[in-house]
């Protein structure tokens, strides 16, 4: 038996309208907008090259919030370019695209095989006459499914490599909502030999083999916190179980958050210029993508007072936009952070025996993660990702996270009581 070689894509989200981009130039505005699409378009065009025998796309086709006759077109009519070119398409529905939510009217493609959501069905990849795989698939009925999906599945023919497509929150820890919970031992228990899952917009291989269980990631990201490459999984599951997933980007924008060192500056102009310099750098290593960049400003400079006052960031920042207008392909400078601190000496004022040294003392005792402290910081904080309504949109605080908030903290008190020396 042959190796079967197919695409895992998953969140295309297509047609998402992109949110907290207001101020961007109309130009690439339209980029924005279209890049969910071409995003698309490029897991296409790496299908057909690649002679893939199928693709498989496991939910979140389009977002909820523009369920669209359109969009679902554009994405028909990208199917048939694959049908096209005799490749079979397999499609389960999630959370922003159940089936309750699509146009029933529409004809697919002959090799299009879109699962319902009564129940785990299966169908055969054929290739020359030979059943090569099977893939089963249950798709979302309806937007909120919180029952396990996974527990549905059941495979007995081990002759043939099993496929299970599902749109799934696979353990407590992604940052989505939990639809379709489940464990890697549930899915571990199915008789798959590999999951193709979406929902998580992160690319995760969380179990390499027997069965392979992996998250391809959104195919493009539409938000400034999704940041790095985004793309699809060429796969290559071999009739030992073993496989060869590659991560091949295929977004059209990408997002990046990065910090500069401006300790060095000693005038405005000298911040610009290493902001732009540092901007074209990332954009250099992007592989002609469009750059959407969010930029912390660190270090301790005399120019930190300055930049605090009125609308000083705004207008470095409106700055290097101009300057970058209409570059091809395109940088958006999408905010600048100030994270500096005054030129102080703190060891000076730790060694010191007044207020300050005081202040600086408690901060170091944050410095120590078994500090008790810790706890009721923690306990503060709990509200904010239990009770508050905008949780979901908030992660855990990792401690070096925690300790970087402290360090931030500390600069800003002392910021507020010592002059600059």
């Amino acid at each position: 038996m042959q190796a079967v070689r197919f695409i895992h894509c998953a969140d295309l989200h297509i047609d998402t309208p992109f949110k907290g981009l207001s101020e961007v130039h109309p130009e690439l505005r339209e980029i924005l907008y279209q890049s969910t699409y071409r995003s698309f378009q490029n897991i296409i065009d790496l299908a057909i090259r690649e002679e893939v025998d199928c693709v498989l796309i496991a939910g979140d086709i389009f977002d909820s919030a523009n369920k669209s006759l359109h969009a679902q077109i554009k994405f028909r009519n990208g199917l048939k370019r694959i049908s096209d070119a005799g490749i079979p398409s397999f499609v389960v529905h999630g959370n922003h695209d159940p089936l309750d939510s699509w146009s029933a009217s529409l004809e697919w493609p002959e090799p299009v095989t879109i699962f319902g959501g009564e129940g785990v069905t299966h169908h055969p990849l054929i290739r020359e006459g030979h059943v090569i795989a099977r893939i089963f698939g249950i798709s979302f009925s309806e937007r909120a499914i919180t029952d396990n999906l996974s527990l549905r599945f059941e495979n007995h023919d081990h002759e043939i490599p099993a496929i299970g497509l599902l749109h799934s929150n696979v353990g407590k820890n992604t940052g989505h909502e939990p639809y379709a919970p489940a464990s890697i031992k549930d899915l571990s228990s199915r008789g798959m030999d590999h999951w193709s899952l979406g929902h998580v917009h992160n690319h995760l291989i969380l179990k390499e083999a027997h069965p392979v269980i992996v998250y391809p990631g959104s195919a493009q990201a539409t938000d400034p916190r999704e940041t790095g490459p985004r793309g699809c999984c060429l796969v290559t599951l071999y009739p030992d179980g073993s496989c060869q997933t590659r991560f091949v980007p295929t977004d059209v924008v990408r997002y990046i958050s990065d910090h500069l060192d401006i300790s060095q500056a000693s005038t405005h102009d000298d911040v610009i210029h290493a902001i732009k310099e540092r901007c074209e750098g990332i954009a250099d290593g992007m592989d002609r993508r469009h750059a959407v960049i969010r930029l912390s400003l660190t270090g301790r400079t005399d120019l930190h007072r300055e930049l605090q006052r009125g609308n000083n960031v705004t207008a470095l920042l409106q700055e290097v936009r101009e300057d970058f207008e209409g570059r091809d392909p395109w940088i958006w400078l999408e905010r600048l952070i100030l994270k500096t601190a005054g030129h102080y000496d703190v060891d000076a004022l730790r060694q010191g025996n007044n207020f300050f040294s005081d202040i600086i003392s408690l901060y170091d005792e944050l410095e120590d993660e078994k500090n008790e402290i810790w706890q009721e910081i923690r306990k503060a904080l709990t509200p904010l990702f239990t009770n508050w309504q905008g949780r979901r949109h908030l992660e855990e605080l990792s401690m070096d996270e925690l300790l970087k908030l402290a360090e931030e903290a500390m600069n800003r008190t002392l910021d507020m009581m010592v002059k600059d020396t």
